[in-house]
């Protein structure tokens, strides 16, 4: 993140919201184990919206959704028969990670 604070801080709320997206679609999607590993949302995000992201700034973001309660981390190992693996760090959408993704959905008019 380069330039001003203001920059950096827009740039922040547009990886979190991203995150918060992945997290929220892959609770949809109901796969075999809960939740998106770090690698897994750095992967999604990589290859659509923010291509420019690294792994060190989605661990980072994460580390701020869960110090804000807008996302849990798992961190019991199970075997995820879709991946073919056994995962265990691993983070999910909260409630509160919903209702500040339906707020910025509504704040921007788009998903």
């Amino acid at each position: 993140m380069n330039g001003s604070p203001r920059a950096a801080a827009l740039e922040l709320r547009v990886e979190l919201v991203e995150i918060l997206k992945q997290l929220n679609r892959s609770e949809m999607e109901e796969g075999d184990v809960p939740g998106l590993e770090a690698e897994e949302v750095h992967h999604f995000l990589s290859r659509g919206p923010l291509p420019q992201v690294t792994s060190t700034e989605v661990a980072e973001a994460l580390k701020v959704l869960v110090g804000n309660g807008l996302a849990r981390e798992l961190d019991d190992p199970e075997y995820a028969w879709d991946r073919g693996r056994i995962v265990s760090d691993r983070y999910t959408i909260t409630t509160e990670g919903k209702e500040f993704l339906v707020r910025q959905i509504q704040r921007v008019g788009r998903i």
